[in-house]
């Protein structure tokens, strides 16, 4: 049995998450596999490169926090942290740098960014 050497708890959710890619803007589908409180995998058609900065948006499907009945969704700042190559695309091991929580396509407050 081989120890979990990950500093935070995964959860196995499989959200949708749109990709831009950072030249041309253009959005590439996807679906989480799991999160952490601060990153997540996906496996994407499109290669990114390791280290790449890349924007997304990741749709949290309603009804996952309460009683909320506003789409919610993280746009987010994120660097590519591992690429594995796959028989269906392109696992990427990815670490959220910045944030934003948008409630009904607006966001709900500032960034909270690293320093």
């Amino acid at each position: 049995m081989s120890e979990e050497r990950r500093k935070r708890k995964r959860v196995a959710v499989h959200w949708p998450i749109r990709l831009f890619n950072s030249l041309t803007g253009t959005p590439t589908e996807s679906t989480t596999e799991n999160l952490t409180s601060n990153g997540f995998y996906c496996v994407s058609s499109e290669p990114f490169a390791l280290g790449e900065r890349v924007d997304c948006i990741i749709a949290i499907p309603m009804g996952s926090f309460g009683d909320s009945h506003a789409p919610i969704s993280l746009k987010c700042r994120i660097r590519v942290m591992r690429v594995e190559d796959q028989r269906d695309g392109f696992g990427l091991g990815c670490s959220i740098e910045d944030y934003d929580l948008l409630v009904d396509s607006r966001p709900a407050h500032q960034s909270m960014g690293s320093p």
